[in-house]
């Protein structure tokens, strides 16, 4: 055999080893994204971030939760550089990151990142068209990671897009979230089919309580209350029904009037006259409107006090329209919990509460 031919072999020998290992690479498992709720990693340059940039970023995504006896963050916001998240490889296997690239400085390493990431045809429009300012990837560095591409030409303009953007951007990572918020509910303890048909039965509609709430004053007519009781807190659900006559039911005044009802015949500490109540005087309260289950719902949120003893809390309350029985669903949740945070808690309920459907059927409950 000629010495060409050797060389030859060794071309397609070293050609064939090179091949099998990008495949075998392709098909190498990413690791599964660290999983924590409403915490959103900020990548960006240090002298991006280190400018009207960051407070822009930190105002929305850090912004209030409605409503807290002590301000909470929408969301948890951490930041790294891209150097900083180069020096430990756990960072790029956290859960969510919002990128923030200028356009105009195409050595910066996130700029370049996206110019890899969208392609060049993408990054060249994302340069000459001032509507196309987002984009979303999955799974880059880890399974179940999300990754949100925040840009513009130059800080002001990426300010701007900031403000565009939060709130698509709020409901999508939420939406990501949806499922970790699910099994931190109900993956120890599945809803519980009994209290389901209790519930449609006294009121027309099933919620899915999980297991761990205990049914209190189940033989009071019209109201239900569950309780889920843990050392650091006490997370409640309150459910009752009224005939609809008017769309006056529906004001926020009447909710928290409603509210205040059964909180002074049924809601009491240990101490003597104690009874619960809606605070409007120091505080404010904040109401929204959309549909649950195809029904017109009401919310309102603030914060309940326990006259006579000092405690209190975050609540939300939800007047729901059930049409099929011209009635009035009310479900009011309530958090205690001295000295912790309240937001996460204050999620759970909420998507507990929205699992309400109007009386389906008993038996897709079994």
């Amino acid at each position: 055999m000629s010495y060409f031919k050797y060389i030859f072999i060794g071309i397609i020998l070293m050609s064939f080893w090179s091949c099998k290992n990008d495949v075998t690479k392709s098909f190498e498992s990413k690791p599964m994204a660290l999983a924590r709720m409403n915490e959103i990693i900020a990548l960006a340059d240090e002298d991006l971030w280190d400018s009207p940039v960051k407070d822009t970023f930190n105002y929305y995504f850090q912004s209030a939760y409605p409503i807290m006896p002590a301000p909470e963050p929408m969301f948890d916001v951490r930041y790294f550089s891209p150097k900083e998240l180069g020096y430990e490889p756990l960072r790029k296997e956290l859960r969510t990151y919002i990128v923030l690239a200028d356009l105009t400085d195409l050595e910066a390493t996130t700029t370049k990142m996206l110019r890899r990431d969208l392609g060049e045809e993408r990054f060249l429009k994302a340069k000459e068209d001032p509507t196309f300012q987002s984009s979303v990837g999955k799974d880059k560095w880890a399974r179940g990671q999300i990754i949100v591409y925040l840009f513009a030409n130059g800080k002001k303009a990426l300010m701007e897009t900031i403000r565009n953007n939060y709130s698509a951007i709020a409901k999508r990572i939420r939406l990501h979230d949806k499922d970790q918020l699910d099994a931190s509910i109900y993956v120890l303890k599945n809803p519980s089919p009994g209290i389901s048909k209790k519930i449609q039965n006294k009121f027309g509609v099933t919620i899915k309580i999980p297991g761990d709430y205990i049914s209190l004053k189940e033989d009071v007519d019209n109201f239900m209350w569950f309780k889920k009781d843990t050392k650091e807190a006490a997370m409640n659900i309150i459910i009752q029904k009224f005939p609809y006559t008017s769309t006056s039911q529906l004001d926020p005044a009447n909710i928290i009037q409603k509210r205040d009802e059964y909180g002074k015949t049924h809601i009491a500490s240990g101490a003597e006259g104690s009874y619960m109540v809606t605070n409007t005087v120091d505080l404010p309260t904040y109401d929204y409107t959309y549909e649950i289950d195809g029904q017109y719902t009401k919310e309102v949120r603030g914060i309940w006090e326990m006259e006579n003893d000092f405690m209190g809390g975050p609540y939300a309350t939800y007047m729901v329209h059930n049409k099929v029985a011209n009635e009035l669903i009310f479900i009011d949740t309530f958090v205690y919990a001295p000295g912790k945070n309240k937001r996460d808690m204050m999620l759970q309920l909420d998507y507990i509460i929205k699992t309400l459907e109007i009386a389906p059927a008993i038996e897709s409950l079994n």
